[in-house]
């Protein structure tokens, strides 16, 4: 029972961390050019997620799952306050982009769903 739970928890890893780093990119390149300081930090997030999801594949030396859920659950924190931060931003018509609000609210609520997920994780392996 634990390891079917232990691999279905590195599969939804994999997924959903793979899904964050497509955030981020998309994010860099809706932002207008002149967003310097907004894109250089969504491609520092595209960055992280990429290695937390080649970690999860299990090419991370000597990581273990705990350690994986935890840095990941700190990371997706960091990213959805910045998805937060950057929805405010839109709204208050403060950040250039083409990005619309809608979309932007979409994939905040879908890193509060990936944080629903790894707390869920964290709870029933007991990291």
């Amino acid at each position: 029972m634990v390891v079917g739970f232990v691999q279905e928890a590195l599969e939804e890893e994999k997924f959903w961390n793979r899904q964050m780093a497509e955030h981020a990119q998309f994010i860099t390149h809706l932002l207008d050019p002149t967003e310097s300081g907004l894109i250089i930090k969504a491609n520092n997030f595209a960055d992280q997620f990429d290695r937390l999801e080649l970690v999860a594949q299990g090419k991370g030396q000597g990581t273990t799952l705990g350690q994986l859920t935890r840095e990941t659950i700190t990371a997706t924190r960091s990213f959805r306050d910045f998805k937060a931060a950057g929805t405010e931003g839109l709204l208050t018509c403060k950040i250039k982009s083409i990005l619309i609000p809608l979309l932007a609210d979409h994939v905040l609520r879908e890193a509060n769903h990936y944080l629903r997920i790894l707390n869920r994780a964290k709870r029933n392996l007991q990291l």
